[in-house]
């Protein structure tokens, strides 16, 4: 049984027709972002450092909301998932990873947000402090899932697929750094040093 079908259940369930989208408030405007933070916190507090644990937790924080709030809360997630969408944090996870192609900066970027409000400013404003976390922490990790949990609550509330009217910022921002050469080196001295055989 995949993770979703443990989160959601494997069979079918009986449950009342949905009311039609128009019943629901579908707005770009993002979740209070205190509001946001609190319920990462919750679910990785909860989770005890399980990031597959948390996930599940994010789906019963979801199922908490009505759908206009899951909405809110996606709509946050997609704006911090953009702002963090930078070459320093691409080049600072190619160097842990030993590479770091497009689908794999994107879950990294989710798994980011959900280490908490501090973790991910400090490492979006610094990657080189990823060099101050055990190499496990990256290497356990699958970095994929955080992200799909509020689509699945909403279709699992509404019968209906989820909205995204939040134009993300999908645009790879700041130093871009060139494959096989020494620029990584150069901007992240201590993860090149730290993870020297990877790159």
């Amino acid at each position: 049984m995949g993770l979703f079908d443990k989160i959601f259940g494997g069979s079918k369930k009986t449950s009342p027709p949905a009311p039609p989208i128009a019943d629901f408030t579908v707005s770009s405007a993002l979740m209070d972002e205190d509001e946001f933070w609190r319920i990462i916190h919750a679910t990785k507090n909860a989770a005890n450092g399980d990031f597959h644990q948390q996930q599940e937790e994010l789906a019963n924080q979801m199922h908490k909301l009505n759908p206009a709030d899951v909405i809110l809360f996606a709509n946050r997630f997609r704006h911090l998932r953009g702002k963090a969408n930078t070459w320093e944090l691409w080049g600072a996870i190619y160097i842990i990873n030993g590479g770091c192609g497009d689908d794999s900066f994107n879950d990294f970027r989710e798994w980011v947000i959900g280490q908490g409000k501090d973790f991910y400013y400090r490492t979006v404003n610094n990657p080189e402090t990823l060099s101050e976390i055990k190499a496990e922490e990256f290497e356990d990790v699958d970095w994929e899932g955080l992200g799909y949990i509020p689509g699945a609550v909403f279709q699992e509330l509404t019968g209906q697929e989820m909205p995204y009217p939040y134009h993300e910022q999908l645009v790879t921002t700041g130093v871009e750094w060139e494959e096989g050469s020494d620029d990584l080196e150069r901007m992240f001295p201590k993860l090149a040093a730290k993870y020297r055989d990877y790159i």
